[in-house]
């Protein structure tokens, strides 16, 4: 089941793959440029409120080699575009099946609801994971390119949490897909306010006080893209996005099993 899906959408991984990659060579290849003006960028972003600034990078050093690979692609960039992969694939690998009504004819065969639903949740785990890799290969690439001076260690730990932190996202948008024609009417919006309103609200959290016990609930709260990348981060916040995951999957498959699937 999951060879076949991750088959089917081979070229949904090719072109996300092309896209992302392009982004990354776009932004890192005028580096240097930038690199030399730095301190003139610097002087200018210093008028900038700390409140707007924290919407778009976690270090006060923008134009640094730290921070400009943070602020330009780890703290907003990469976390959108990977939360919006592993959202449509977390609605689509069964909730395609189902608005189609070819859901029946996948069950008519020997498996059971939950090697189906477990082989679905599998094939998008593969496919966000080879976009993640390649995506954190070819930035680790293009920094030593551009001089970039980050450790290609830490631009990887980057990335892998990144695709960790979107991984919770799809796992979501999967849960509520699986408990049926409500849930898959609201698993993207819902998914979307978890992934863009946990960012606002975790961005807001340092300069407004009462945002920071709400904070805790969202993922993003868990995903520090400069201590990433300057080595400093602490791995135990990943017990955070694994727990989720698992419970979102074990939620699906408890409720995909029970469900009728006739009356989706």
């Amino acid at each position: 089941m999951a060879r076949w899906t991750i088959w089917q959408r081979r070229w949904t991984i090719f072109w996300w793959c092309l896209g992302i990659l392009l982004l990354i060579f776009i932004t890192l290849v005028f580096y240097p440029t930038i690199h030399r003006q730095s301190a003139q960028l610097d002087k200018s972003l210093s008028q900038i409120p700390q409140t707007a600034k924290q919407l778009f990078t976690d270090t006060n050093q923008i134009f640094s080699p730290l921070g400009y690979l943070s602020s330009q692609l780890f703290y907003l960039m990469l976390p959108l575009l990977l939360g919006i992969l592993a959202i449509g694939q977390g609605v689509s690998l069964v909730g395609k099946e189902e608005h189609d009504n070819t859901i029946e004819m996948l069950l008519a065969r020997p498996v059971s609801r939950s090697r189906l639903l477990l082989g679905k949740a599998l094939a998008g785990l593969v496919i966000v994971v080879v976009v993640t890799l390649v995506s954190a290969v070819f930035t680790a690439v293009m920094c030593k390119f551009v001089n970039l001076s980050v450790p290609a260690g830490d631009i990887l730990a980057a990335g892998g949490t990144v695709g960790l932190m979107s991984l919770t996202f799809g796992a979501f948008a999967f849960m509520l897909t699986a408990l049926g024609r409500a849930g898959r009417t609201a698993a993207i919006g819902l998914s979307a306010l978890v992934a863009l309103g946990g960012y606002i609200l975790v961005s807001l959290a340092p300069t407004v006080s009462w945002l920071r016990w709400p904070a805790k609930i969202f993922p993003f709260n868990y995903y520090h893209s400069a201590q990433l990348l300057s080595g400093d981060y602490r791995w135990s916040n990943l017990i955070y996005y694994l727990v989720v995951i698992a419970a979102c999957l074990v939620v699906a498959v408890i409720t995909f099993r029970r469900r009728d699937l006739a009356g989706s």
